[in-house]
């Protein structure tokens, strides 16, 4: 453990490396955090020991601490080498849709307006190129006061929330009404398979086989498409399984299945809080329920079941697929920030943003595809859903979101 001289403020400024996610003292600091579920404890132990050493990352945590030894702030973070590039991320590795600093609001005012402690920090980092940190919602403005010399930028999507009434009739009031006549329709198609349950796993024993199951699900939703899918990949597939194993008997993690006639036929899982679900992912039986739109059904029955338990928000997270707006998510802004420390690293943003707009040109031609195939799919003289021209992709049909690190 590196320690750097004390900033003026008396907070000091450490690298814990070796930083224990699953202590006291940082469960105490993230309650009183405004994070979000990717940055709670479990979650970040979980990639620092599974996903991690997978993807070549080391770790590097930075903390600051008062004058009594009390933390006050973690940045959990990771450095691993991208061809010529010494690269500083985000604890993110491709799996995490947001970043948000684990700060004590206690402590903001004193850390967020001192310059040396932010030269500090970024002193702690040690040598990089580039420093990039993508998918901050809401405001960078923390990120960029604590990172001396850093910058923020609009990320070219958007993050998606649900505003939850206290009533299920209160949310489809909202909606438009022939959305909610298109998913009346396709419950009574799925009537005939069975009846329908939603059931959230409590037991690990039961998560490799739906985790499994989820995987199958996705692989035939994404056959013969140029999309990359994340459960496909070993690495992450064995994260996730984690995560969810670890997670299922605590608050942080949800893994629910869709059942008709006591059989799965959608798997999701997805992260919350007390007043928020996330959506992550979800995977559903296209093979032989292909015309029941399972994927707009699961969101549809995770959404009345997070009103049922009093949630404020259901966050359909990151990317601009069309059907969120189907069920009355507003966009919110993404920022990323960046601090490129050397020549190689301003080459490398370049590189990076040539080939990140290349996959957005692709992945419109791809949802445009999809569009047009499920289009033709459709009964004849069937009713299109919320005044679309075409029927909009469900959650699992569009080509994949931006790349994660």
């Amino acid at each position: 453990m590196a320690t750097t001289p004390a900033p003026p403020t008396g907070y000091t400024v450490r690298r814990e490396d070796q930083f224990d996610f699953r202590s006291s003292e940082y469960a105490d600091l993230y309650a009183r955090a405004d994070a979000t579920p990717f940055q709670h404890g479990l979650w970040l132990h979980t990639l620092y020991e599974v996903l991690a050493p997978r993807r070549g990352a080391r770790r590097l945590v930075v903390t600051v601490r008062d004058a009594e030894g009390r933390l006050a702030l973690v940045l959990p973070l990771t450095r691993r080498r991208q061809g010529p590039l010494r690269v500083v991320e985000f604890a993110d590795l491709g799996v995490s849709d947001y970043a948000a600093p684990v700060l004590d609001p206690r402590d903001a005012s004193a850390l967020l307006g001192d310059g040396g402690l932010a030269r500090q920090i970024r002193a702690a980092l040690g040598r990089f190129d580039l420093l990039r940190i993508e998918r901050v919602a809401s405001s960078p403005d923390t990120l960029v006061s604590l990172l001396a010399g850093a910058r923020a930028r609009r990320h070219a999507y958007h993050t998606h929330l649900v505003d939850l009434p206290g009533t299920v009739d209160g949310w489809y009031e909202g909606l438009d009404p022939h959305f909610v006549r298109h998913l009346a329709r396709a419950y009574k198609r799925l009537r005939p398979k069975g009846d329908r349950r939603l059931r959230r796993i409590t037991d690990p024993a039961e998560v490799e086989p739906l985790m499994e199951r989820m995987r199958h699900f996705r692989a035939a939703r994404f056959a013969g498409r140029r999309g990359v899918d994340l459960l496909q990949d070993d690495a992450c597939d064995a994260f996730y399984r984690a995560a969810a194993r670890e997670s299922v008997t605590d608050f942080l993690g949800r893994l629910v299945a869709l059942e008709v006639a006591g059989e799965p036929v959608a798997v999701a899982f997805g992260l919350a809080d007390h007043t928020s679900e996330l959506f992550m992912l979800v995977g559903y039986d296209v093979e032989r329920l292909a015309r029941c739109s399972l994927g707009q059904l699961i969101v549809d029955e995770l959404v009345r079941d997070a009103i049922g338990r009093g949630q404020r928000h259901f966050d359909l997270t990151v990317g601009d697929e069309p059907y969120k707006a189907d069920f009355g998510a507003r966009p919110r802004p993404l920022f990323e920030v960046r601090l490129r420390r050397t020549p190689v690293g301003a080459v490398g943003v370049l590189a990076r943003d040539a080939y990140l707009g290349a996959r957005r040109v692709a992945k419109r031609v791809l949802l445009a595809r999809e569009a047009r195939r499920q289009a033709k799919e459709q009964q004849p003289g069937q009713a299109r859903p919320a005044g679309q021209g075409k029927k909009r992709a469900a959650p699992g049909a569009q080509a994949p979101r931006e790349p994660r690190g």
